[in-house]
């Protein structure tokens, strides 16, 4: 009667381990999909450029860095900056939280870095 009654105890509790485990995992996929949403631009000197998310375009410039919060579903992302010098490099980051999606990076003011991206 003893073994019946610890053998009932053992599967209980390996059913709630189970359980508690799954929802777990669960909480963490989607606590993913409601990040945020940032574009990080990273330079030493002056930029411009057009930002389009949400069906909508910005012309953007900034000397230095910038981040922009487009939100937790901004759509398709389309980004295209140039650099106004040849000071340092400009870095163009597409984050989720702290996930890095995409990151490109440009050294001449004669290239243009173009990044696009599908939500």
């Amino acid at each position: 009667m003893i073994k019946n009654a610890n053998i009932i105890i053992f599967i209980g509790l390996l059913v709630l381990v189970v359980f508690v485990s799954g929802c777990t995992t669960n909480n963490n996929s989607t606590n993913q999909s409601n990040k945020e949403i940032l574009l990080q631009i990273i330079s030493s000197s002056s930029w411009t450029g057009n930002l389009t998310y949400n069906g909508t375009n910005y012309n953007i410039e900034g000397s230095r860095n910038k981040v922009y919060h487009l939100g937790t579903n901004p759509g398709h992302v389309t980004i295209s900056v140039k650099k106004n010098d040849d000071i340092g490099n400009l870095t163009v980051r597409l984050l989720q939280g702290t996930n890095i999606l995409q990151t490109q990076s440009i050294y001449s003011h004669q290239e243009v870095l173009n990044l696009n991206y599908n939500f």
